[in-house]
């Protein structure tokens, strides 16, 4: 029998093979392992209003106990529906971290109910908008939006684009963000200290719950601390090369199964 009694998993590209469809096995085992009384938590970089729409149409709000959002900047508990901060961004860090990169050939993005407000507008930001449901609003000075704290700010570009300035991004001194590659096409800021393993082990700890007795599943860089933080980890077969080196266990591809073969193999299912 399994002394899991909760697991996290990653939404895009983990439990959301194609960033917007669950396969048949991940549903029917998340399903399972929620009836058999292990929690399950959802851990993503997305805001409560952009996971809401998808939860709806996939039908898995009843699978699901809590949700560790906006990379970590956030815990939602789903069934007293209260969200629990974690750290923001005030609109002094927004503007200061706006300012130092607005030149860059970049989309600024500030994810604010549902919409995208953002200083560049493009494609690839128009086809992000239709995938997730959020309207754009363009602000050529998005500054003029920062009126209140928020959990993250997004930096959005082709491939090329946040190649480009990442580089740039790492050699940031300012203590009071933590900047992270979650996507090919993505840069997030949180404020520092946030991310999605420092949120697990709060989560944990309100529960009641040993580290050792949780598990944990991502597939990218803004999963490393998740991964490192819980007490079994793994990674999809089809996820980078740094998440896979930081798991405990490689799975199937994402597409294939990915959490129901972690969860058969914990024994939860």
């Amino acid at each position: 029998m399994s002394n899991i009694s909760l697991i996290a998993t990653d939404l895009d590209g983990t439990l959301f093979y194609d960033r917007e469809n669950i396969s048949k096995r991940d549903r029917e085992a998340i399903f399972s392992v929620h009836e058999n009384g292990t929690a399950v938590a959802l851990a993503t970089g997305r805001e409560l209003p952009i996971i809401t729409p998808a939860l709806d149409r996939l039908a898995l709000w009843d699978a699901v106990d809590y949700i560790i959002m906006a990379g970590g900047a956030q815990i939602y508990t789903a069934k007293t529906q209260k969200i629990h901060t974690v750290g923001m961004l005030t609109p002094e860090i927004l503007c200061d971290v706006y300012h130092r990169y607005q030149h860059h050939p970049i989309s600024i993005i500030l994810p604010r109910d549902n919409i995208f407000f953002t200083n560049r507008v493009t494609r690839g930001l128009r086809a992000e908008s239709a995938l997730l449901g959020s309207p754009i609003d363009y602000r050529p000075n998005l500054a003029e939006v920062f009126t209140a704290s928020s959990p993250k700010l997004i930096f959005h570009g082709t491939d090329e684009e946040v190649s480009a300035i990442l580089p740039f991004m790492q050699q940031d001194t300012d203590r009071r963000i933590n900047l992270c590659r979650s996507h090919n096409n993505y840069i997030d800021c949180y404020a520092a200290g946030v991310n999605k393993g420092t949120a697990l082990k709060l989560l944990c700890s309100s529960l009641d719950i040993p580290l050792d007795c949780c598990a944990a599943i991502g597939d990218n860089h803004n999963d490393l601390d998740l991964l490192h933080t819980a007490g079994q980890s793994a990674c999809p077969g089809d996820g980078t090369e740094e998440a896979k080196a930081a798991a405990d266990y490689v799975c199937c591809p994402a597409q294939e199964g990915a959490f129901a073969d972690f969860c058969t193999r914990l024994g939860l299912i």
